[in-house]
């Protein structure tokens, strides 16, 4: 897979949304948090699914994160009557699987 063509997998399943919970009109009434949230929720059952090595399932519940980050996005861009910017790429150390491994516990932002 490339990433054109899982972006475009993650387009498709934003317009499922849409489709199925009412597009911006309802997007835009839930707030940011409600959308960190739902991530966190598809993001923990992604992570149940590849435990239990069904890798298909925790790839659709990915994308569906991905969806609903594209959702929150262009919800916040809507609020912000389109001056929402983009912040500069961060620069990142590489995450080695040494570094990840074992970790079965969810990050605590707070």
């Amino acid at each position: 897979m490339t990433t054109q063509s899982v972006l475009a997998e993650v387009a498709a399943e934003r317009t499922r949304q849409d489709a199925q919970w009412g597009g911006a009109a309802r997007d835009d009434a839930m707030p940011v948090p409600a959308f960190v949230q739902l991530m966190g929720d598809y993001a923990g059952w992604a992570r149940v699914k590849a435990r239990e090595g069904s890798l298909v399932e925790a790839r659709q519940r990915l994308v569906q994160v991905a969806a609903l980050a594209v959702a929150a996005v262009e919800s916040l861009d809507r609020r912000s009557g389109g001056r929402g910017e983009a912040a500069p790429p961060a620069e990142t150390a590489p995450v080695s699987a040494d570094t990840t491994a074992g970790r079965d516990e969810g990050l605590n932002w707070e």
